[in-house]
């Protein structure tokens, strides 16, 4: 208890971080959380039962994995161009413009266009997984492929 006595920030050396770069942490978490939220539940409309999440669900997965991976690789070489690119991808951009804003000096019009780019992505599987939820809630039996998506978009014009 009495090596806290500084305080948390002081106690674990977080004094010397700016604050810009904890906010970007917070924007950039709450809407990664967001995109991989919305994504999730757009492949969870597909199913009927709990059975088949997991399959479907499995690919998002895969995308965090290699988003991860990605940011591990970019510890050691922050400015590299695959970083850089890679951080336009807005399924990667939570982890990788977490990781430059915090060892590199980046101006704001690239943030705020990546903050911009993850917005719209969420707002389009928003919109998207609202069209596929409200045809996939009319199909019956066991859906297990992506080819699903389309069927419930059909049924959704159907109707």
């Amino acid at each position: 208890m009495s090596t806290l006595q500084g305080g948390f920030i002081k106690s674990f050396g977080f004094e010397h971080i700016p604050v810009a770069t904890i906010v970007y942490a917070v924007i950039f978490f709450i809407l990664g959380y967001f995109l991989y939220a919305t994504l999730a539940a757009l492949l969870g409309s597909l199913v009927s039962r709990i059975e088949d999440v997991q399959q479907m669900i499995t690919p998002m997965t895969m995308l965090v994995v290699a988003g991860f991976i990605i940011a591990m690789f970019g510890l050691g070489k922050p400015d590299s161009p695959v970083i850089t690119v890679t951080s336009y991808i807005p399924f990667f951009t939570p982890m990788i413009m977490f990781l430059r804003v915090g060892m590199l000096t980046i101006p704001a019009w690239e943030v705020l266009l990546r903050i911009c780019l993850l917005i719209a992505t969420i707002l389009i599987l928003a919109v998207f997984g609202a069209r596929v939820y409200r045809g996939g809630v009319l199909m019956y039996g066991k859906s297990s492929s992506y080819k699903d998506i389309k069927k419930a978009l059909q049924l959704t014009k159907t109707k």
